[in-house]
């Protein structure tokens, strides 16, 4: 059964009892399913699961899916890094030009 949620935040499927693979993944351009994150559950009669999905920071970076509060983004410590050499290199830049 597939199940298309629009938007963030708390929602609630209701399944059949029994064994499923949850997919959780954002749509974008390239690829078309960013993020991409599977989980295989198991539901008893009446029960009730609660998990958490957090999306990548990079692109194409699998997402995380599991239990509320122990997800991280993946590729944050990697954006950073490129973050860090960016501005290095503005400023090296600037001072370049600026002092010739």
């Amino acid at each position: 059964m597939d199940i298309a949620i629009g938007g963030w935040g708390r929602h609630r499927i209701a399944v059949d009892p029994g064994r499923h693979l949850l997919e959780v993944w954002v749509p974008y351009v390239l690829p078309r399913k960013a993020g991409r994150a599977t989980r295989e559950i198991s539901v008893d009669e009446g029960g009730e699961i609660v998990l958490e999905y957090m999306a990548p920071t990079m692109t194409l970076a699998p997402g995380q899916l599991g239990a509320p509060g122990e997800q991280k983004s993946t590729g944050y410590s990697a954006v950073m890094v490129l973050n860090v050499v960016a501005i290095v290199a503005v400023v090296v830049l600037c001072a370049v030009l600026a002092f010739g």
